[in-house]
């Protein structure tokens, strides 16, 4: 058999005997003769800059994955700071002759820890709120829960060497939701 023959295996131009479409030549466009699958409409492709995050962007209200992830941290630090000062009120109040006599020597009054450890406990009230109206939005609420995640911060520094973790928590806050995903989503419109 020559290579001009019509009926060799290779050649473009020979028919199927199956009935199926002849292989396409080359250079030449595809056949448009198929019908599109009918049923799952395509998702729309998703732009160079998706301000949500995702592929194909979050559906409308939704919040992107940073403000969800800073909104988990609220509960899970204002919970256990909230639960630790409790404690410790509790424990400064069953204990208090014991403790004056201890810390008497110092010079520090018992009513001084009381008053700390309400500050922790309001500032762990506080982050329970800001936690629980995050889907709503709004710039004031984005700026509140930075602020928040900077006391965090402090009272990181006030309580070491285990405020270590709060402080790690609080620069972890600050940094999700100051990005510009988290400004665009808080700042969207709301109905």
């Amino acid at each position: 058999m020559s290579s001009s023959d019509p009926n060799t295996p290779n050649d473009p131009y020979r028919k199927s005997p199956y009935g199926e479409p002849s292989p396409q030549q080359p250079g030449q466009p595809p056949p448009q003769d198929r019908e599109q699958p009918r049923g799952h409409p395509q998702a729309p492709p998703s732009g160079p800059y998706d301000p949500y995050g995702g592929p194909g962007g979050a559906p409308p209200g939704a919040a992107p994955s940073k403000v969800n992830t800073s909104r988990m941290i609220f509960f899970v630090a204002a919970g256990i700071q909230a639960l630790f000062s409790l404690l410790a009120i509790v424990t400064f109040a069953a204990a208090q002759n014991r403790l004056e006599d201890v810390y008497g020597d110092l010079g520090i009054g018992t009513g001084i820890y009381y008053t700390l450890f309400t500050l922790f406990l309001i500032h762990a009230i506080a982050g329970l709120v800001l936690a629980a109206k995050m889907p709503r939005g709004g710039n004031g609420l984005r700026v509140g829960a930075i602020v928040w995640s900077a006391l965090l911060i402090l009272v990181g520094l006030a309580t070491l060497p285990l405020g270590f973790l709060w402080i790690v928590l609080g620069i972890v806050c600050i940094v999700l939701l100051s990005s510009t995903e988290s400004a665009a989503w808080f700042n969207r419109l709301r109905t």
